[in-house]
C-alpha cells in the first residue's frame, strides 16, 4: 500500500469521514421519521440488545462518555421509552431497559437501520462483506489495544512507530 499524500488519506480519516456521513443520515432520518437523536437511537439499540442494563454498560458498549450516555437515557425516560429501576445487587445502579411504547419505537427504528445495512453491503463486491467485517474487528482489535496503551506508563517510541508503518 502507498504512503498516504495527506492526512486526509490516512485509514482513520477515511474511516471517521464514512463513520460522519452514515451518522448524519440517520440523525436526519432518525430525527424525522421517529422524533429520536441519533445518541438516543444508540442508547436505545444498547439497552434492545442488553437489557437491562446500566448507562456505564452503554458507555462501555459505545466507547463513549458516560454522562453522554446518562443525557441520551435520561430524554429517553422523560418521553416514556425506556424505564430505570434500582439494581438489587448493587443500589448505586440502575438498569435500563424499553417501555412498551420504546419497544414500538425501537422496532421502527431497527427496520430502517436493517434497510441501510442492506443498501451498503449490497454496493460491496460479491463475497467482500464478510471480509470486510473481519478486517473492520481486527481494526477495532488493534484500536482497542492503541487505546489500552495510553493507560500504561510506557508507549511505543515514535521512531518504532514510523519504522512499522513504512513495513507495510
Amino acid at each position: 500500500m502507498k504512503k498516504p499524500d495527506s492526512v486526509i488519506d490516512f485509514l482513520t480519516s477515511r474511516v471517521l469521514r464514512l463513520s460522519n456521513t452514515l451518522g448524519l443520515y440517520a440523525s436526519r432520518r432518525y430525527r424525522e421519521e421517529f422524533g429520536l437523536t441519533l445518541p438516543e437511537w444508540r442508547v436505545m439499540s444498547i439497552i434492545a440488545s442488553s437489557e437491562p442494563v446500566t448507562a456505564r454498560e452503554i458507555s462501555r458498549t459505545l466507547a463513549t462518555d458516560k454522562g453522554w450516555v446518562g443525557l441520551s437515557a435520561e430524554s429517553l425516560r422523560r418521553r416514556g421509552y425506556v424505564s430505570g429501576s434500582p439494581d438489587k445487587r448493587d443500589g448505586r445502579r440502575t438498569l435500563l431497559t424499553r417501555t412498551e411504547e420504546g419497544r414500538r419505537k425501537h422496532d421502527a427504528g431497527l427496520a430502517v437501520s436493517l434497510w441501510r445495512q442492506e443498501r451498503l453491503l449490497a454496493c460491496l463486491p460479491e463475497g467482500s462483506a464478510k471480509l470486510l467485517v473481519e478486517c473492520l474487528d481486527r481494526l477495532q482489535a488493534e484500536a482497542d489495544k492503541m487505546l489500552e496503551e495510553t493507560e500504561s506508563p510506557r508507549k511505543a517510541p515514535a521512531a518504532t512507530i514510523s519504522r512499522r508503518s513504512s513495513d507495510r
